[in-house]
């Protein structure tokens, strides 16, 4: 798979932008409703280098950055996949809180579909395999467990599992559906996984060692 040089990512500071109007377009539509754009996309059954992506990696210092903070949104790019925060500082009483909601319940099921991948006896190379994926009827099977409805009411997911994975994920492309129809996460589901359960075992940790143990 293509793999961006130093070259390529981001060229000569110094040098005028080149932004394709297409993609740059492309980018905005999709960050501000929430989205993510990867670095790479499935299509025709592989992944293949995201256009998209690449046009925002190579005028990210240029042009992106800038253009993003005058309309009050912060890009930011991660190993793998860019997205768009409001800026805000501590004083700031406006925060999102439609994307706070978006955040919770993006976690919700992330954590729901690792718990219950886990449980059923599979490895974390189901969620994110291409060839693998999570099938649907494993998702409504683990969407039933009265925990995982606990685990995603207390995230403001109201809907069925399968439902909210399509629309917290897979429409905001954190995850796409294999050519068999199976839930993979991609490199920004990858990517949030890892945070959430970055944070948690974290949190774990610095726990006194009486509530670590239950006394």
């Amino acid at each position: 798979m293509y793999e961006p040089t130093e070259e390529t990512i981001h060229d000569d500071p110094n040098q005028r932008p080149v932004v394709n109007r297409q993609h740059s377009q492309a980018a905005f539509r999709k960050m501000t409703y929430g989205g993510v754009v990867n670095q790479y996309v499935y299509e025709n059954g592989e992944l293949k280098p995201n256009p998209v992506f690449l046009e925002l990696n190579k005028e990210r210092d240029r042009y992106y950055v800038e253009a993003y903070a005058n309309m009050g949104m912060e890009l930011v790019q991660r190993p793998g996949f860019f997205y768009v925060r409001p800026l805000t500082n501590d004083d700031d009483e406006a925060y999102d809180q439609e994307g706070t909601t978006a955040v919770r319940q993006i976690q919700g099921v992330l954590m729901v579909l690792a718990r219950g991948v886990t449980k059923k006896g599979y490895f974390y190379d189901l969620l994110t395999q291409p060839e693998l994926g999570v099938p649907q009827e494993l998702i409504q099977e683990i969407g039933e467990e009265s925990m995982m409805q606990e685990i995603l009411a207390a995230c403001g997911v109201t809907k069925p599992l399968a439902e909210a994975a399509k629309s917290a994920l897979v429409d905001r492309d954190i995850a796409y559906l294999n050519s068999r129809g199976n839930l993979v996460l991609a490199e920004a589901g990858k990517g949030f996984f890892s945070d959430l359960f970055r944070d948690a075992a974290e949190l774990n940790t610095s726990l006194p060692a009486q509530e670590h143990s239950g006394e």
